[in-house]
């Protein structure tokens, strides 16, 4: 069906191929732009109350902000791959290029500057005024509200607002014979006669609607990038034909600036209410005395070294932090390659476009995501100024083109990924370097891991060597990172509850927000979500209960009871499901109670002979360090794996559960809510 929502009045329609794909390509580095910048401003806001500056209900209201500053980059990424279904269809290429930060208010008829810059009043002001609904779309009185403030935001620039109205410049005299007066308007190659996103998006519209529909359709169909393969909320809508072309652009406006019923979480209304609350807590702050710091102190638009498309930045001295930078900078300069090589592929199959697009999405929230966070928590190394933190400076060499052979780019990808995985695994192991570091290696280890093997399919010989292992195994240890996933490194038995053994890494990152599409591995959806791994009030207390019998003791905590029912269901005359005292240690002999025991997955049940020498140790070692991911349960942990978190009374170092559904109120250990809160997990 014809949209008709299109209001054309103060824009001349699009009549020609070449103007079309030239406006689209801008569109494309437009909202590739607004994603970094909104990026950046989502990681420079703290996580926790551990950073200080916030009290418990700001840091849930701070964690708010950066959660929707993400999803509306997350979006951009869709509008982003939107326009690139739109190129490809109308026989443009795709475009994922971009200018480096920071770009000046001329970079773009909005005379806006695209700048990555911490959170604050300022910047969410700027973020509102890119997303300002054109004119009809708020009622009058409002409009002109939000008019006052773009006019603000522009003169803090110090840019007047009437350098951005229509400019005509004096041509010389025999082109302007020849081509008319208005010969060169603004400095663009087509006429600019948009003032707002949402113009300009109804300035492309006009292309797709007037144009002639066959003639204009040249792309293949099967090149169009869709939901199945790429799913950034399943809204990615192949475009074949007029009524697809203009059904996206008004779904990219309607998420962007439109604040209608049908998307009230609209951009410009998530940045508007966010700036409200800011606002309103800096007051409150101010009349109570109570500080509310939400923002790390991070530099504007740091830079590994400079670039010759920029017009400034801030370069990072500290030389574990430029590494960090360097390693980010890559990692997004190999997603955009995969991501283009994606929406041109030749060749490739269906199970081969889905691992490009799956590892192109990991790369972004997996990767991308922790080290950016990374970054802000590193110093810039500025000596007058110790204190700043640097953050992700997006920055490339401009070289996103396109990878046309189909072999040589997919060992390209899996020869990048690989030096990637190594320079990260090196970095992660240095001292006091963010956990999110770990986060992002043990991912990358795990995407490089998926090219190699690719990789060696499609090659005559066999890669070298060193692209099947990485390092020499570190010592098994498990850290439960601040609201984020279980790191791991050294452990090389992971098993599932059927009994497989799933590939490992050096470094992994394990789910335990419950969340991942990725089980048992993280996906980055703890972020999305909002995930918390501190303990919660109404927990079983850490008691630890004494049983003795006559020549042993059997203890028992029920804190850190899994409720897996090993014990009730195979020795219940001991162990006595609603009784009290839970624990008959007179129900069975000694040899059956303590063999019971150790069967204990959580640790909770533990058994002591009152003369030890004149039994075997109660605790055994397994012959090596396993993780199992049970069935719809726990990790259940063995053979003395190091943990980074505080044991309870009784509990085993040997062999403990680790709660991966999300819910328990005894983080990081199982405490059998997954049961209570139906936690499943088919694959595993």
């Amino acid at each position: 069906m014809e949209n008709t929502n299109i209001n054309y009045k103060n824009i001349k329609v699009v009549q020609t191929r070449e103007e079309l794909i030239y406006l689209l390509s801008r569109a494309s580095e437009l909202e590739h732009g607004l994603a970094c910048v909104y990026l950046y401003a989502a990681y420079s806001l703290k996580n926790s109350t551990e950073e200080g500056g916030l009290n418990e209900e700001q840091c849930q209201l701070v964690r708010n902000w950066k959660r929707k500053l993400a999803g509306v980059a997350v979006e951009e990424m869709l509008h982003l791959a939107q326009v690139n279904n739109m190129l490809t269809a109308i026989g443009g290429a795709p475009n994922f290029r971009r200018t480096n930060f920071p770009l000046p208010v001329s970079a773009f008829p909005f005379g806006i500057k695209l700048t990555l810059e911490p959170f604050s009043i300022s910047t969410i002001e700027r973020f509102i005024v890119y997303e300002i609904p054109e004119e009809g779309i708020l009622e009058t009185e409002v409009h002109e509200v939000y008019k006052a403030l773009r006019d603000k935001v522009i003169q803090e620039q110090e840019t007047k607002v009437t350098e951005f109205s229509f400019q005509t410049f004096n041509a010389e005299p025999e082109l302007t014979e020849r081509f008319g007066k208005d010969a060169f308007k603004f400095q663009e190659p087509f006429e600019i006669d948009f003032k707002t996103v949402g113009e300009f998006y109804h300035k492309i519209a006009s292309g797709f609607k007037y144009m002639d529909e066959k003639a204009l359709f040249i792309g293949p169909a099967e090149a169009q990038a869709n939901a199945r393969f790429l799913d950034l909320g399943g809204q990615l809508v192949a475009v074949t034909n007029r009524e697809a072309a203009l059904a996206a652009i008004e779904m990219i406006v309607e998420q962007g600036e439109a604040p209608t019923k049908m998307h009230p979480d609209c951009h410009f209304s998530i940045f508007d209410t966010i700036r409200k609350q800011f606002m309103e807590q800096t007051d409150k702050a101010a009349a109570s005395g109570v500080p509310f710091e939400p923002v790390r102190k991070i530099a504007e638009n740091p830079m590994t070294r400079f670039y010759d498309d920029t017009s400034g930045g801030t370069l990072i001295l500290d030389e574990t932090t430029h590494t960090a930078a360097d390693i980010f900078n890559v990692s997004y300069d190999t997603m955009l390659q995969m991501l283009l090589r994606f929406f041109a592929h030749t060749d490739e199959s269906s199970d081969e476009l889905e691992l490009l697009s799956r590892s192109t999405l990991r790369m972004m929230t997996t990767v991308i995501r922790p080290m950016g966070e990374a970054l802000t928590k590193m110093s810039m190394g500025d000596p007058d100024n110790p204190n700043l933190m640097a953050g992700p400076g997006f920055g490339y060499n401009r070289d996103i083109h396109l990878l046309p052979h189909k072999n040589s780019a997919w060992i390209f990808f899996s020869e990048r990924l690989f030096g990637l995985a190594k320079e990260a695994t090196e970095l992660a192991e240095k001292q006091n370097v963010p956990s999110e570091i770990r986060e992002a290696s043990a991912s990358l280890q795990a995407i490089s891991e998926l090219f190699i093997r690719k990789v060696a399919t499609l090659r005559e010989d066999n890669p070298k060597g060193e692209f099947y292992r990485i390092e020499k195994l570190p010592a098994p240890e498990i850290t439960p990172e601040l609201n984020g996933p279980y790191l791991v490194k050294g452990v090389n038995t992971l098993l599932n509850s059927k009994g497989d053994v799933l590939v490992t890494e050096p470094q992994m990152a394990l789910c335990r927000c419950g969340g991942s599409a990725n089980k048992p591995f993280c996906d980055g959806t703890h972020a999305r979500i909002g995930f918390e791994s501190k303990k919660l009030p109404g927990r079983n207390p850490d008691v630890l209960d004494n049983y003795p019998g006559k020549d042993f003791t059997v203890f028992d905590n029920r804190g850190i009871c899994q409720h897996s029912g090993f014990c009730t269901d195979e020795l219940p005359e001991v162990f006595r499901v609603g009784k009290t005292p839970f624990v008959d240690q007179f129900g069975s002999n000694p040899e059956r109670i303590e063999a019971q025991t150790k069967r204990c997955p959580s640790g909770a049940l533990s058994f002591k002979w009152v003369n030890e020498d004149d039994h075997h140790p109660s605790e055994q070692a397994t012959s090596g360090p396993v993780i199992t991911v049970s069935k719809n349960g726990p990790y259940r942990i063995k053979g003395g794996i190091k943990l980074d978190a505080e044991f309870l009374a009784g509990a085993s170092p040997e062999h403990f559960t680790l709660c991966r559904c999300g819910g328990s109120k005894n983080k990081p250990f199982c405490d059998g809510t997954h049961w209570y809160n139906n936690f499943t997990d088919d694959k595993n």
